[in-house]
């Protein structure tokens, strides 16, 4: 239910009772039966986003139909039971409607786009209580490879801090999601990244067993030349690629990388997460 549509209705109700009162005893007594209605649905409108925000926290609406299997890409989602994937698609919408998603010659997100951004931010905070990631709420995607004042090379994907802004480039973000054995998930790398910049003690003890470049291209087949060619930086966050290998390589992991597995599972598993 949207509480802005319902204030909305309740008050054209009252408003009209009131009207048909005033009309048929001409009586100005039931005139405040018009001016509230009025008054309520003018600050409803005025507070949409707010008082949807608020009423969404404790009663979010589940995924449409046509969208929730998006999820499915995702391997923390799948291994949930119905409990967690019913809180992991919560946290996925409210992640949706507080992002801000703009294009950079590029007219309109698509809705599924903005489905695995979001999805994305909820698999790397799923252990957080707040989900939200703090202040990054801005996601910026541009058509093509980008130079930023951080970075004047061309890349395919930032995280800025100063600006709570994560910035891809369409197509390789899209890849990503969709093929993440053959390209390094960017979203999961991005919001890994952020939620680490949230959570410093648990960045330091993911950062002393972080994989180097020669573990990371046993475990998934990225190397160092392929990531940093792909990505587009001289420099990439080792911590944040073992991060998202947990999420996108984890049978791999077990077999290779069993006791990283454990130490991370140990930092980040949920009860829901089987």
């Amino acid at each position: 239910m949207d509480p802005v549509r319902a204030i909305s209705i309740s008050g054209l109700c009252l408003f009209s009772i009131g009207a048909i009162l005033r009309y048929t005893t001409s009586s100005s007594a039931y005139d405040v039966l018009m001016i509230i209605p009025v008054i309520a649905i003018g600050a409803a409108l005025a507070l949409a986003p707010q008082l949807r925000w608020r009423y969404w926290l404790k009663h979010a609406p589940d995924l449409p139909v046509e969208l929730a299997p998006l999820l499915e890409r995702f391997d923390l989602y799948r291994r949930l039971d119905l409990e967690g994937k019913r809180e992991f698609r919560r946290r996925t919408f409210l992640l949706k409607e507080r992002f801000h998603f703009r294009g950079e010659a590029i007219e309109e997100i698509p809705a599924d786009v903005e489905i695995m951004v979001a999805a994305s931010a909820a698999t790397a905070g799923f252990h957080r209580e707040d989900f939200l990631l703090g202040d990054y709420e801005t996601i910026v995607f541009y058509r093509h490879f980008f130079p930023t004042p951080e970075h004047e090379v061309l890349h395919c994907s930032e995280l800025y801090p100063p600006d709570g802004a994560i910035i891809w480039t369409f197509a390789a973000f899209l890849r990503s999601c969709i093929e993440p054995k053959k390209y390094l998930h960017l979203g999961l790398y991005e919001f890994g990244r952020a939620m680490m910049n949230l959570e410093p003690e648990l960045r330091a003890k993911l950062d002393a067993f972080a994989l180097d470049y020669p573990s990371i291209a046993k475990l998934s087949g990225f190397t160092e030349v392929k990531l940093k060619e792909y990505i587009g930086l001289p420099e990439l966050d080792l911590t944040a690629i073992t991060l998202v290998l947990y999420f996108t390589h984890r049978e791999e992991m077990a077999v290779l990388q069993k006791e990283l597995l454990e130490k991370t599972d140990a930092l980040l598993v949920k009860p829901t997460a089987v």
